[in-house]
């Protein structure tokens, strides 16, 4: 992949760092980005050698999402030549939203300055969100006179709760670092010099974790909203008895009776 690509990809020690690489724009997506990008994120699950995913943006901004610069061009059609195209787009942007939950990996989201728009999705769907001081999670849909997309009125109120996802989206609210990290948009602040050297050893904590445990722990979280209490103990119990079959089992008992640091065999690079 080029460099002037609109986003790079860096494969090392289990991390597959994506960096969105639009920095003069503000690391806005353009929509021949979303195809390839579902194609990442549909490959990532069948990888075992790649055991966290590391989202980050160039320069200045984490990402502000769709690129409204190409909106532009909707002024110009009739409105049903409009509504067929961001039907199209919209389509588009819904199966990279679905690739991207269903990454059965953790994901780390490193963000500063802006998170807007389309690019909320990224941070919102993330297991671990690293901020720093600048961060402005930016909830502006309004601004051109639209709903939020990207899956936002799907995760904000998982994460904050339907009030308060309410509040912030019909009030077209700018939420800073504080408040972020106050109502659990972001897992942690750091200074902006220390943000992406925070976001790696994060990312690298998780990919010495036992991979099936990880998981199997990520989707019963992911399902436990959804199930009845019935079926999700069964699904706990299910993946117990998987995951007592491994190596990982295996070298953990081992390590706790010997009091020593576990290294899980699936942490190790394939």
């Amino acid at each position: 992949m080029s460099e002037d690509a609109p986003f790079l990809v860096d494969r090392a020690d289990g991390v597959l760092t994506l960096s969105f690489n639009r920095p003069a724009l503000g690391n806005a997506i353009p929509q021949e980005a979303v195809a390839p990008l579902v194609e990442l994120f549909t490959s990532i699950n069948g990888d075992l050698s790649v055991r966290v995913l590391l989202i980050r943006g160039e320069g200045a901004h984490f990402s502000a999402g769709g690129d409204v610069r190409s909106f532009a061009r909707a002024l110009e059609q009739s409105v049903e030549a409009r509504r067929a195209d961001f039907t199209s787009r919209l389509d588009a942007v819904r199966r990279m939203v679905e690739a991207y939950l269903s990454i059965e990996i953790p994901v780390v989201a490193a963000c500063q300055g802006a998170v807007a728009g389309a690019g909320l999705m990224f941070a919102l769907g993330a297991d671990y969100v690293i901020a720093d001081e600048s961060v402005n999670f930016l909830f502006s849909h309004q601004r051109v006179g639209l709903p939020p997309d990207g899956g936002v009125s799907l995760l904000l109120p998982r994460i904050v709760g339907h009030r308060r996802a309410g509040e912030l989206i019909l009030t077209a609210a700018r939420v800073d670092a504080a408040e972020a990290y106050r109502i659990g948009l972001a897992t942690k602040i750091v200074t902006p010099d220390t943000l992406l050297t925070e976001a790696r050893a994060q990312a690298k904590r998780f990919g010495l974790a036992p991979a099936g445990a990880v998981r199997q722990a990520k989707a019963l979280i992911a399902s436990s909203g959804s199930q009845a209490a019935a079926a999700q103990l069964e699904a706990e119990r299910d993946a117990i008895v998987e995951a007592v079959g491994t190596a990982d089992f295996e070298e953990g008992v081992r390590a706790f009776m010997e009091k020593r640091p576990a290294s899980f065999p699936s942490a190790s690079d394939r």
